[in-house]
């Protein structure tokens, strides 16, 4: 898939054989220091990320919308761009402490088909992971585990 500028998109996966073919022959501390040189890189990128989300956010959610609402428009076309609309939309969480009540209500109206239980997945990583160590059972017929190694990098002050 290409770019805007016409570079080839590298996808995840074929990064991950690029990067396991430039790491191969290197000693231990050259690979420890490429880690440490990719997290500083990961959490520049991460909080340049979270600006520009933020900025999306307010040129969406707000900055559009009052400009366009303040013209008197709800819809406009831009040469190059494309067409501008505002689309009613909502933002919805359930307040602290009324999920339950809220399947109640649901329940009520024949609406329980929305309630959805689940698992938290850090919840179920921990579940697994205490088991291990205590030597006790999983429930395998259930879950897909598979153990990993992984290294980290403790900050120093």
């Amino acid at each position: 898939m290409a770019t805007e500028n016409g570079n080839e998109e590298v996808g995840f996966e074929q990064a991950k054989v690029k990067a396991r073919d430039s790491f191969k022959g290197l000693e231990l501390r050259e690979l420890v220091l490429l880690m440490a040189e990719r997290r500083r890189s990961k959490d520049e990128a991460e909080a340049v990320l979270s600006a520009i989300n933020a900025e999306y956010d307010v040129l969406r959610f707000e900055a559009i919308p009052e400009c366009m609402d303040k013209a008197g428009i709800d819809r406009i076309q831009y040469d190059g761009i494309g067409r501008v609309s505002l689309t009613a939309d909502v933002q919805v969480s359930t307040k602290s402490g009324a999920k339950e009540a809220l399947f109640e209500w649901l329940r009520g109206r024949k609406l329980g088909d929305l309630i959805q239980p689940g698992i938290n997945a850090s919840t179920l990583k921990a579940f697994v992971k205490d088991r291990i160590k205590q030597g006790k059972d999983l429930p395998t017929e259930f879950l897909n585990v598979t153990p990993i190694t992984r290294a980290s990098i403790t900050k120093v002050n």
